[in-house]
């Protein structure tokens, strides 16, 4: 597409198109309040701090420092300071938006990325040598040695289109060309008309049971051993620091008494979980000879013995009886005191006992745990949960005082200004046990006095505060990975394979698939009794469905694409002669019957899948699938409508009359609820303490139903 004559690209006016060197870099931006306005960077600064204008703290850091003297052409570095500054400082347009900080990084990475290909294609930077050559073969050279996709592509070519625009603000000029003749980037990249459909994968709903089960866990079970046994090593630590020897004889002394305590307890020497977490002289010193890949854990004999690591290797003699004493004792895993709690699934101990580097490593799982409960049960984007404080969740109740609402207070940044925007996103009881498990582990490994940072890398040695955890990904799939290994077997894992494969999880996954379930599968139910209705109703109850986040929109979304598959479900199953009941039954067939003749009607004609969606979606607009019947609804029909002035849109379940509504179609799926309900009907008629009307009614409710699912019982057995 070429798009008509553009003109010059009209450019706000300003004092000085190309700035002094006292000219403040962030001088149009926003800026927090805990800044210190004189140190701000100067266009003069061979290093630019952009973490001022960064409202999201979790960013804050020195990657978002910019570092000119790392470019060593002085044209090509007063270029690239000219044109940061003009896109941080112009703004072209009403489409085209001021830079953000935070990615201030990034495009100068891009640019030098074309300043160095100009450089070596024509010996010099001089943008007036460029020519639509020049960038066409830009365009060729970034196919070729970038794997990503032309998404990513068209990203790069934005600072050649800036080149143009911004031609004003620099000192030796710009391209003397609109690039590509005015045609969209995405265009020029390759890339493919945009799909209406969110192409994130939804997670599998047996996967996401899963995931969810074992983060409940986590959090409702495992946490309690986990702090319990960081309150345990914090002690020893504490107390390891205040003692002192006096004597010599203090080392044997000691270790005799701890072999001692240890033998009366009826327990063995304690081995590292994980023996390649040694290494060195003590890795050699602390191995045990006979017993291959086991290693003593001596940093915790010398906790719990008030010694320290030097004295007893230095001490061949107390070395000497703590090998002896391990091979009358026997060895332990970790060999800390906290007990593990049984996991009731299993009706053995969750784990081996915690020794302090295991200890890190679930802390770390719990963290990530609590980090999925949020992100699965409030439909909250990565940045809004990391951008949380201590104290972001607030307890209230309904002006009736009946209905307790739990609602967790964060920022949001897409698609807002600098600063960002206050929002609450109304949530369901395990997302404030997740929240209360990770204020207690922010608690212990906080790394700033006074602060009140909730996600951070747990177990840095620097003091230095971080914001955020940068890999949370890693850590979701490193979780699914150890429950798969501790708990399940190559055979059997943990977590169900997907077409061979374990589940790759990302973050997107989670708010796609909550939206699904909620729009589409309201009444499915994950493992560990957590009900999509309910964090539906919970999510969308009064302002909560007014959220910045959008989260309603895309569930709407999602429920629009859902009735689309449902429908090509039904269509399908129509196609194969599967059965179906109920009152609209004979109806849906008749219209799947034209739509088979309709798409039939030109021989030779492949019906795509999109044809086949277009021509159902009027029945897919009304579809509402539900846990006894799925209702194709129409209000001039529907039973479940109480009264002539009520102007619902959706039908109202808990009125539904299957056997009866004309709007109600049943198939294979809802017959093990209608089962249930008979074997339930039944159990109810051996009672003797029924009247004889109670026992007429439940008698032809039975025959209802087994009259309505016979069609679908007899094709089973078939």
């Amino acid at each position: 597409m070429i798009l008509k004559h553009q003109p010059e690209p009209r450019i706000r006016p300003s004092a000085l198109l190309q700035p002094n060197a006292d000219a403040v870099v962030l001088g149009s931006m926003p800026l927090r309040e805990d800044i210190d306005r004189g140190n701000l960077s100067r266009f003069g600064d061979d290093i630019w701090e952009m973490a001022p204008a960064v409202f999201n703290t979790r960013l804050c850091g020195s990657t978002l420092a910019l570092d000119f003297t790392v470019i060593s052409c002085p044209t090509e570095r007063l270029l690239a300071k000219e044109y940061i500054f003009a896109r941080l400082n112009v703004r072209l347009g009403s489409k085209r938006l001021q830079l953000n900080p935070a990615s201030a990084r990034d495009t100068l990475s891009k640019l030098r990325k074309f300043t160095e290909f100009i450089r070596n294609r024509h010996g010099q930077l001089d943008l007036s040598l460029v020519d639509q050559r020049s960038i066409d073969a830009y365009l060729v050279y970034l196919k070729s040695t970038l794997s990503a996709g032309d998404s990513v592509i068209s990203k790069y070519l934005k600072s050649v289109l800036d080149l143009w625009l911004l031609k004003s603000y620099l000192s030796r000029g710009g391209l003397t060309f609109l690039p590509w003749g005015g045609r969209p980037l995405s265009l020029v990249a390759g890339c493919r008309q945009r799909r209406h459909e969110n192409a994130t994968p939804r997670i599998p709903e047996p996967v996401i049971g899963k995931l969810l089960h074992w983060s409940l866990k986590y959090v409702d079970l495992f946490s309690q051993d986990i702090f319990a046994a960081r309150t345990e090593l914090v002690e020893l630590e504490r107390n390891h620091s205040q003692r002192s020897l006096r004597r010599k004889n203090d080392v044997v002394e000691r270790v005799d008494a701890w072999i001692e305590a240890r033998r009366k307890a009826g327990r063995g020497i304690p081995v590292w979980n994980d023996p390649d977490q040694m290494s060195g002289r003590a890795h050699k010193l602390s191995r045990l000879n006979g017993l291959r890949g086991e290693v003593i854990n001596l940093k915790l004999i010398t906790l719990q013995t008030g010694l320290n690591a030097q004295t007893i290797q230095e001490n061949k003699y107390a070395l000497s009886i703590i090998h002896e004493a391990a091979g009358e004792l026997g060895l332990e895993k970790g060999g800390m005191d906290t007990p593990i709690s049984i996991d009731p699934d299993s009706g053995l101990p969750w784990r081996t006992r915690f020794d302090p580097y295991n200890l890190l490593l679930e802390e770390k799982n719990l963290q990530t745990a609590a980090f999925i409960l949020c992100a699965y049960l409030t439909g909250m984007r990565t940045g809004e949960i990391q951008a949380m404080r201590t104290g972001a969740l607030r307890c209230s109740r309904t002006t009736d005082g009946l209905v307790e609402r739990l609602a967790l207070r964060s920022r949001v940044h897409k698609g807002r200004d600098a600063r960002g925007e206050e929002a609450e996103w109304i949530t369901i009881a395990p997302v404030d046990r997740a929240i209360a498990a990770v204020e207690t582990l922010a608690d212990y490994h906080r790394r700033q006095e006074n602060g009140d940072d909730l996600w951070f890398i747990l177990g840095r040695a620097s003091k230095v505060p971080s914001r955020g955890i940068p890999n949370i990904v890693r850590g979701i799939n490193r979780l699914r990975a150890t429950i798969d290994q501790r708990y399940g077997t190559i055979e059997e894992p943990v977590f169900p394979p997907v077409e061979g494969q374990a589940w790759n999880f990302s973050i997107r996954q989670f708010r796609r698939t909550l939206a699904w379930y909620i729009a589409n599968r309201p009444f499915g139910v994950v493992a560990g009794k957590i009900q999509y209705k309910h964090a539906s109703v919970a999510m969308f109850d009064g302002y909560a469905g007014s959220s910045v986040s959008g989260f309603r929109r895309e569930v709407e979304q999602e429920r629009a694409l859902g009735q689309l598959e449902d429908i090509v479900e039904h269509y399908e199953n129509h196609l194969a002669a599967k059965p179906k009941t109920g009152p609209a039954a004979s109806r849906l067939s008749a219209e799947f019957d034209h739509v088979r003749q309709e798409l039939n009607a030109f021989p030779g004609r492949i019906a795509d899948n999109s044809r086949v969606r277009a021509m159902l979606s009027h029945l897919a607009r009304n579809l509402h699938v539900g846990h006894l019947t799925d209702c194709f609804f129409n209000p001039a029909t529907a039973l479940c409508i109480a009264k002539d002035n009520d102007v619902r849109k959706t039908p109202a379940f808990s009125r539904c009359a299957p056997d009866r509504c004309p709007n109600s179609c049943l198939t294979q799926r809802h017959l093990p609820v209608w089962e249930a309900q008979i074997a339930e009907n039944e159990s109810l008629l051996k009672t003797k303490r029924l009247s004889q009307l109670q026992r007429e009614a439940l008698k032809n409710d039975g025959e209802r139903m087994r009259k309505l699912i016979a069609p679908l019982k007899d094709a089973r057995n078939q």
